[in-house]
């Protein structure tokens, strides 16, 4: 069983052709997806009518900053992207559902971020939740019945819906599920390390080189860690228009 994660880069050009279905068919074992959708409502603010709000760490890791309103707009938009994903698929054949409700978190209380005096301050933790787990009892159900899962970053936690990062509820699905295989669907050809993508890495080299990976890349990263300490056997970051097989495949040894 595989774990697909649409990355929000790469989210428009399959929902509206035939580019999901022929990814699809390059996999002969059940799947599941998940999909992110962060940079499909920063293009479509205006429609949306929501104004970005983004919040850098100490570590300079940038993130969304998820007030109340910001968490309405972006619940409405995953569930939207979702919808779209199962209906393609359906179109072209493919048994699938939208499944949510499946991803555990915990809703951060407080942020350190730092202010645009490059000093640290602490704020208000809004609606931004750090992945615990994921069900995978009704995962499991739905593949058993032959269908495809497609399931939304939203999670559930301390009496709210939460928005949480959509690569680590992709490592939390693969981890439940022990998956063979997590893999990355996004716009970079894999991991770009001094001028070069690294095409086989163990977690140990992962862990060594992290603190000098860009934003966006470093989280596929500490998913990527995180899917294979549960047990998931790889995790591939790949570009699906150069080839599925493409990439930078890591390993928890090699």
């Amino acid at each position: 069983m595989k774990v697909l994660k649409i990355g929000g880069s790469v989210l428009d050009n399959f929902l509206e052709n035939d580019n999901l279905y022929s990814i699809i068919q390059q996999f002969d074992c059940p799947l599941a997806i998940v999909h992110g959708g962060g940079n499909y409502l920063d293009t479509h603010a205006d429609s949306f009518n929501y104004t970005k709000k983004f919040v850098t760490s100490p570590e300079g890791i940038r993130s969304r900053y998820t007030d109340k309103n910001t968490l309405e707009i972006f619940t409405m938009v995953m569930n939207l992207i979702n919808q779209k994903l199962v209906l393609n698929l359906k179109e072209h054949g493919i048994k699938a559902v939208t499944l949510n409700g499946i991803i555990n978190a915990r809703r951060k209380e407080k942020l350190i971020i730092m202010n645009e005096k490059n000093r640290k301050m602490i704020i208000d933790g809004g609606y931004t939740g750090r992945v615990e787990s994921a069900d995978s009892i009704p995962i499991r159900a739905v593949i058993d019945e032959g269908y495809i899962p497609v399931i939304s970053p939203v999670a559930y936690g301390n009496g709210n819906y939460l928005n949480v990062d959509a690569d680590r509820a992709a490592a939390y699905v693969a981890g439940s599920m022990g998956s063979d295989s997590l893999v990355f669907l996004t716009n970079v050809s894999g991991l770009y390390y001094k001028d070069r993508v690294i095409e086989k890495a163990d977690v140990a080299y992962i862990k060594s080189i992290l603190n000098e990976i860009g934003t966006g890349m470093d989280k596929k990263l500490m998913a990527s860690i995180e899917a294979l300490e549960m047990g998931v056997k790889q995790v591939t970051i790949s570009n699906p228009f150069n080839g599925i097989s493409t990439g930078t495949v890591i390993y928890n040894e090699l």
